[in-house]
């Protein structure tokens, strides 16, 4: 885990070479996978999947690599883990998926990064219109972040604008309600 979490293949090469576990996890459930994917680190996610890393692993909190590479906007670390047969609607801590979770990223994620992650899931089976535990969908998620150009392709793919989350709420009403005007005109 250190090995990857410092970014050091060499050493993981090593390592792996004198049959380390590749699927030891540490305390918080962090698998070496887990650590490579936040990081965005491709070619040492490559390096583990070849070693048998378990794509499907969950830490603590219960997020997968694939669930941090999603959020993150790392579209081709969310490529690799997809093809090794990863639904790409698996609900995770609070009954999110990966979609939900690219569609709320954070700010520090370039837009373009978000966005081809959302257009790889999508293209990978992603459903637009599930919903979380809150009864929120991704497009709720990306209009409350401000997200226009994921706001603008869920609704271009047909996202459904009309649906209400637990507390009545639409995306426009997010959007609205965090300020976001130029997301707001998109929804009207």
């Amino acid at each position: 885990f250190q090995a990857t979490r410092a970014r050091r293949r060499k050493v993981l090469k090593y390592l792996l070479a004198a049959n380390a576990k590749v699927n030891v996890a540490n305390r918080q459930q962090l698998t070496p996978l887990i650590a490579a994917a936040y990081n965005g680190d491709r070619k040492t996610v490559q390096l583990l999947l070849k070693h048998g890393a378990d794509p499907k692993a969950k830490d603590r909190t219960g997020k997968t690599a694939l669930v941090y590479a999603s959020g993150k906007g790392f579209a081709r670390i969310v490529g690799l883990l997809l093809d090794r047969g990863i639904d790409s609607n698996t609900r995770y801590e609070n009954e999110l998926t990966a979609l939900m979770w690219a569609a709320g990223h954070s700010n520090d994620v370039p837009s373009q990064a978000a966005l081809k992650t959302v257009k790889l899931l999508l293209s990978k089976g992603a459903k637009p219109d599930l919903r979380d535990n809150r009864g929120r969908t991704a497009l709720m998620t990306a209009a409350e972040m401000g997200h226009l150009r994921i706001v603008d392709h869920l609704v271009g793919i047909g996202a459904k604008t009309d649906l209400r989350d637990k507390e009545g709420h639409t995306a426009l009403d997010f959007a609205e309600n965090t300020g976001h005007t130029e997301v707001v005109k998109l929804l009207r």
